[in-house]
């Protein structure tokens, strides 16, 4: 049987842990809940693989009231888990965090409560189906349509317009030339996979 926990994305690009923290006006991410227990909500997360599953375990118990998730894929191949937790501590506002699966995972997984946990909610996902006398059903919230934390400069892209552009002959510019260099934007430089979080300190 093999054990992986899973660091957050957000916690493995964020500035190391500093005491006061919260307090401190010269830390950039303050306010950046890491879900290490220090943070506004309070709760510690931890995400970990174990015999092909997929576990999220949060502290303290009955802390977690919805948890949402989405796997996404990008261009290398990496999947990566977009999680979205609702704590008791604000209902409201949903934590989006990112975690890489070094397992192979595949949409359509369904979510149990393992209700054996003590001091702690145990949520599984899996693509199989799981049975046995402490494992309950977790009805799973509706996929987020936000796939990176709070704060991260993806979220500030504009949508694509799915309108076909307006044809103007006159004023259309020549295609750049083959071997001219292209410009980068600075958000092509995001890595999908870790979900860096730029502003939070990472060159």
């Amino acid at each position: 049987m093999k054990l992986r926990v899973i660091a957050l994305a957000a916690l493995l690009v964020s500035l190391p842990l500093s005491p006061g923290r919260a307090g401190n006006p010269s830390d950039p991410d303050a306010d950046y809940d890491r879900l290490d227990g220090q943070g506004r909500s309070g709760k510690t997360v931890n995400v970990v693989e174990w015999e092909g599953n997929l576990e999220v375990h949060v502290y303290p118990e009955n802390s977690l009231v919805g948890l949402a998730a989405k796997l996404d894929q990008n261009s290398r191949g990496t999947k990566v888990m977009v999680l979205s937790y609702r704590m008791d501590s604000d209902p409201k506002l949903p934590l989006i965090r990112r975690a890489v699966l070094g397992i192979p995972f595949q949409p359509g997984f369904q979510a149990w409560k393992d209700t054996s946990a003590e001091g702690y909610d145990k949520i599984i996902l899996s693509n199989r189906p799981l049975k046995g006398p402490t494992l309950q059903r977790f009805p799973l919230e509706p996929e987020p349509k936000q796939l990176y934390p709070e704060g991260h400069p993806g979220l500030k892209a504009e949508p694509a317009s799915t309108e076909a552009p307006k044809a103007t002959p006159d004023r259309r510019k020549p295609a750049a030339n083959a071997g001219e260099p292209q410009r980068v934007s600075p958000k092509d430089s995001l890595d999908p996979e870790t979900g860096a979080i730029r502003p939070f300190g990472v060159n």
